[in-house]
C-alpha cells in the first residue's frame, strides 16, 4: 500500500534519532483527499494522541501512522529520497491521492465541485480566497459561497460574473446563472 524505500527509511529514522523521543511516530495524512489539490503531509506525532482509525506501520527505526480513511488514496504510493544539489529531500508519488475527474455521466454538482477544486480555487487562492458550492437550484442556478479574501472584497461581483460564472457556464451550458449567497458585510479578511 504505502512503500518507503530503504534509503528514505534510513533518512527518516535518522530524523527520529535526532528528536530523542521514545514514543514519537510519523503521522501520514492526505489533505483534501480525492480532490485535485490533495497533498500528502508528514508530521511527528504520539500514537496516544491519534484517533482510533489510525493504524500503525512499522519501518526501520520508526513507526508510521495512517488513517484508515486514507488507505485508498495512499494505495500504490512510494516515498523516496531524492538528491537536490547538496541536500536530500523526501518525495512522495501518490497516484491515487487526487482521485479522478468525474465522468461525463456524473451529477452536475460533482463536476462543478471538481472544477472549483481544480481550477477556480487555485486562482482565488492567489488573493487568499476560495469558493464553495452551496446548491444547484431546480432552475439550474448554481449558488456559491465565497470565503477568505473573497468575502467582503469590493471586486467579488466582477470575480463572480467575469471569472467564476464565465468559466462554469463555458464548461456546463446547462447552467442558467451563478449566484452568490455570501454575506459580504464581513470585510475583516477581504482582499482589496
Amino acid at each position: 500500500m504505502f512503500v518507503i524505500t530503504d534509503e528514505a527509511q534510513a533518512y527518516v529514522a535518522d530524523l527520529f534519532a535526532q528528536q530523542n523521543e521514545e514514543d514519537l511516530g510519523l503521522k501520514v495524512d492526505v489533505e483534501k483527499a480525492g480532490t485535485p489539490t490533495a497533498a500528502i503531509t508528514f508530521n511527528f506525532c504520539y500514537a496516544k494522541d491519534l484517533a482510533k482509525t489510525y493504524q500503525k506501520f512499522e519501518y526501520q527505526g520508526f513507526n508510521a501512522y495512517i488513517d484508515e480513511l486514507n488507505f485508498e488514496y495512499l494505495k500504490d504510493s512510494e516515498v523516496a529520497l531524492k538528491a537536490q544539489g547538496s541536500s536530500k529531500k523526501l518525495t512522495i508519488t501518490a497516484p491515487n491521492a487526487k482521485g479522478e475527474a468525474p465522468k461525463d455521466e456524473a451529477p452536475l454538482a460533482e463536476k462543478i465541485k471538481y472544477i472549483i477544486a481544480a481550477e477556480v480555487n487555485p486562482q482565488l487562492a492567489t488573493h487568499g480566497g476560495f469558493v464553495e458550492l452551496v446548491e444547484i437550484t431546480d432552475e439550474s442556478d448554481v449558488v456559491l459561497n465565497f470565503g477568505g479574501g473573497c468575502q467582503g472584497c469590493s471586486s467579488v461581483k466582477v470575480t463572480l460574473k467575469n471569472g467564476v460564472e464565465a468559466q462554469l457556464k463555458s464548461l456546463f451550458p446547462e447552467i442558467r446563472a451563478v449566484l452568490d449567497a455570501t454575506d459580504h458585510s464581513q470585510k475583516e479578511n477581504a482582499y482589496m
